[in-house]
């Protein structure tokens, strides 16, 4: 049957950009058996994916940045035996907890916009600290600076700007083989989102560092 001709005007009013990410999705249905559950919607303005797909999205996100530069690090270190050493080992890490600005704008978390509604909440990586913070990745509202107080100081209640396009996982990462692997990914807060904090920060050992993260909800 011919498809009708007004719709195919209003087809050609979608951005390309649009189409790019529908084939990607395909392709990654049908070539590598990733599912990324139903779109909200598709507009003029771009498309909008449910909250089970935003969580799938920065899954994919996450786990393709931190194979992307695990493969940069390995190349670094000769003979190919050698040990990852532990700087290597956390900036693996820390690329597998934030994700590309075009990826957040597809899976950022929203605020329910029902009065009274549950509010959205998660976990957070939010830098790692012995004596002093290596990569934080939050900022007291009034600087817009990364935090330099010791974790044990951000109280619950408090308020901070992010410093990354953060991944948000469902919840506290268990300190075994798995970490935050085992964790679903949710969505994302993008850099400069506001966000409170639940409860003080939770340290967790891995030895190559002490890696702090945080229950948060969006305000």
């Amino acid at each position: 049957m011919a498809l009708d001709r007004s719709a195919v005007i209003e087809l050609l009013k979608y951005p390309v950009t649009i189409f790019s990410i529908l084939l990607a999705l395909i392709a990654g249905k049908y070539a590598l058996g990733i599912s990324f559950g139903p779109v909200a919607e598709i507009s003029p303005s771009g498309v909008k994916f449910t909250q089970e797909a935003k969580g799938e999205i920065t899954e994919l996100a996450s786990k393709l940045n931190g194979a992307l530069v695990a493969i940069e690090e390995l190349k670094k270190h000769s003979p190919a035996g050698d040990t990852q050493s532990a700087q290597a080992k956390s900036t693996v890490f820390q690329a597998a907890q934030t994700v590309s600005d075009q990826t957040a704008q597809l899976a950022t978390l929203s605020t329910p916009l029902v009065p009274d509604a549950p509010k959205q909440r998660g976990f957070i990586w939010i830098g790692d600290y012995q004596s002093q913070w290596n990569k934080p990745m939050l900022a007291p509202l009034g600087t817009g600076q990364p935090v330099s107080v010791p974790p044990e100081q951000l109280g619950a209640g408090t308020e901070y700007l992010t410093l990354g396009n953060m991944v948000v996982r469902d919840g506290l990462p268990s300190n075994d083989a798995d970490y935050f692997r085992a964790r679903k990914s949710l969505g994302v807060v993008p850099r400069g989102t506001k966000v409170r904090l639940i409860r003080p920060p939770t340290a967790i050992n891995r030895e190559y560092a002490v890696q702090y993260w945080a229950e948060i909800e969006l305000p």
